[in-house]
């Protein structure tokens, strides 16, 4: 099991992790919409001065991809259909081991990148099977600083 102190690479789910879980049909011209923290967008800013910072989703929203590029990450893993193959994908790209990375997420799906990475972090409310399959679960929900919860854990961990 990877402790915080390990972790060479954060990766992270969008929908439901960096934001609420909640979308808007803003009409033809826009498309779906969210609701992202500043705050979790703040703390990525200072964590990607450290270590590589990424998402590994599903979405593929133009407001998902303007919030990647807004903060400066690699965006390639952006509407991905496998996460297992993307996160493969990334450890090749960065050459960083698996059990170096810290993957956060809330859906089914991430529980089966939770048990491929060091350390799998579960938002707390995340779907029980990804609660279940975390090695650990952050007291913040999704969309409600839970990016900025993991940098303080992983500054404390230094």
């Amino acid at each position: 099991m990877t402790a915080f102190a390990d972790v060479a690479l954060v990766a992270f789910d969008i929908d439901g992790t960096l934001t609420d879980a909640t979308t808007w049909w803003a009409g033809e011209t826009v498309g779906w919409v969210q609701r992202y923290s500043v705050r979790d967008g703040e703390a990525i800013l200072r964590l990607k001065q450290r270590l590589p910072v990424l998402p590994i989703s599903r979405n593929l929203t133009a407001s998902a991809r303007e919030r990647i590029r807004l903060l400066g990450l690699d965006a390639r893993w952006l509407g991905v259909a496998d996460k297992l193959d993307a996160l493969a994908q990334v450890c090749r790209e960065y050459v960083v081991e698996p059990q170096r990375v810290c993957f956060v997420g809330d859906g089914i799906d991430d529980a089966e990148v939770f048990e491929c990475v060091g350390l799998g972090c579960a938002v707390a409310d995340a779907h029980p099977k990804a609660i279940a399959a975390a090695r650990v679960v952050l007291s913040s929900k999704g969309g409600d600083r839970a990016i900025e919860e993991l940098e303080r854990r992983l500054e404390a961990a230094t």
